[in-house]
């Protein structure tokens, strides 16, 4: 599997110099995103691609080649794999489509390319789909131009290319690094539990996340998802009958009883999302220290957001924690009117200064009884909002993560501020900052239930 994220050599069989040639774009990703290994493009005339000197066979190639993708009309692909074979490469990538997804024809192809692989032993991923990228080491496959991502520890694995991109795009906004992404297609060869296995015991995974309509080796998932400490989150669609038939034309994927699938989940730890944006939201709470108990402190600078929060965690099962008189006698002289009772939940409506929320945030996590703390701060970013919560500063946010680090516990802040101004701190951060409470206080349950101290 080590071939399949880390070549030493890729040729793109397709690359053409045509601008127009989305096989040069999978030649233009590996050099924007970094790959260090050799890259051949192959086309029939053996032009260069992009500076690349150019080959018109595989076996015109000098040397060994490690991974062959195999951007092609899909009923040369089976020719391509002859190729591999007299070549020596065990490796392949297969964006084509035109497949299964495509009826009896694709089939009867889908067969054969099966039949080929196993005659060659060559192992691959997909057809129908967008393939890999491994951030470490710049191994960018798509046939998709794409900027190169911030490196991470979350990992994606999407039957989708379409919605595989998307929960990209998620992370893109949130200023969030990945570390590997695969899109799995039509599965023929490679499918989820292959790269599920990988990246349970990949050092560079942390946590990993999986969009699938279908879920080919049920036992196997399983028992995938059981071998690993990593966790697990997964949004499974296709469990509706319009659903299964949308996704058989699509990536040729089958149903699977959801009712099972609950149950397994449930058994084996997976946390299950219905939306592509909790999908990555969630991956982000892990970004987090462990959450020890159940004990958990509500604050905002707004009184209704400290009504919301505090009904979410109530609604989340978690217990709020006693707050100490001397804790809360340190927070009076940074009170204006004295007209806001102080207690958890802790609304600081009448705190304006970023020091004071800084240090009711430091004061607060340093108590014993409290395993965790959702903040919900509101920022105006605009210079036509002038007003108390214009006066916070950016440098404040670096603050608050200085105290997550100094107390090692789970501090899930929500901005409510504008979409710009809450992308760039995001952005800076080095831990996750949400845009609703209601997320904010999900992180928390979520790494609560997680890591078992639940109630």
């Amino acid at each position: 599997m080590d071939k399949m994220f880390y070549p030493e050599s890729v040729a793109v069989v397709g690359a053409s110099n045509n601008p127009k040639n989305m096989g040069r774009n999978i030649v233009s990703n590996l050099e924007a995103w970094g790959f260090s290994g050799d890259v051949y493009p192959v086309n029939p005339r053996g032009e260069d691609v992009l500076g690349l000197k150019g080959y018109s066979s595989l076996q015109e190639i000098p040397g060994a080649v490690d991974m062959v993708v195999a951007f092609v009309p899909a009923r040369v692909v089976p020719d391509v794999m002859d190729q591999c074979a007299e070549k020596g490469v065990r490796r392949m990538a297969v964006p084509s489509g035109g497949f299964s997804e495509f009826g009896e024809s694709g089939d009867e192809l889908t067969k054969l390319v099966r039949r080929k692989a196993g005659e060659h032993g060559i192992r691959f991923v997909g057809p129908n789909g967008l393939t890999i990228i491994n951030n470490e080491n710049g191994l960018c496959l798509p046939f998709l131009a794409l900027m190169k991502r911030p490196l991470g520890g979350i990992s994606i694995i999407s039957q989708s290319g379409g919605v595989g991109l998307s929960l990209l795009m998620f992370l893109d906004d949130t200023g969030t690094g990945f570390n590997k992404f695969i899109s799995v297609g039509n599965k023929v060869d490679m499918d989820e539990v292959d790269f599920l296995e990988y990246l349970g015991r990949d050092p560079g995974t942390t946590v990993i996340c999986m969009f699938l309509e279908s879920i080919a080796r049920g036992r196997e998932f399983t028992r995938a998802v059981s071998s690993t400490d990593k966790p697990v989150i997964v949004y499974k669609a296709n469990t509706t009958e319009v659903g299964a038939r949308t996704a058989a034309s699509h990536t040729a994927a089958l149903a699977n009883d959801d009712a099972v699938l609950e149950g397994v989940f449930r058994q084996e730890n997976v946390i299950r999302v219905h939306s592509v944006k909790r999908l990555m939201g969630l991956a982000r709470a892990f970004e987090l220290p462990l959450m020890r108990g159940n004990r958990i402190a509500v604050v905002s600078q707004a009184g209704g957001y400290t009504v919301v929060a505090a009904d979410e965690a109530y609604r989340h099962g978690f217990e709020f924690s006693e707050f100490s008189d001397r804790m809360l006698d340190g927070f009076k002289e940074h009170v204006r009117s004295d007209v806001i009772r102080l207690g958890n939940p802790l609304d600081l409506g009448d705190v304006h200064s970023s020091d004071a929320i800084v240090f009711a945030l430091d004061r607060i996590m340093a108590q014993e009884n409290v395993d965790g703390v959702v903040a919900i701060l509101l920022r105006r970013a605009h210079s036509e909002y002038e007003g108390a919560y214009s006066g916070l500063s950016r440098e404040m946010y670096g603050d608050i993560g200085k105290v997550i680090k100094r107390y090692d516990k789970p501090l899930s802040l929500g901005l409510m501020t504008q979409c710009d101004y809450l992308r760039d701190v995001q952005g800076r951060m080095d831990f996750p900052v949400f845009e609703s409470p209601e997320e904010a206080v999900e992180a928390l349950a979520v790494l609560r239930d997680y890591y078992g101290s639940a109630p």
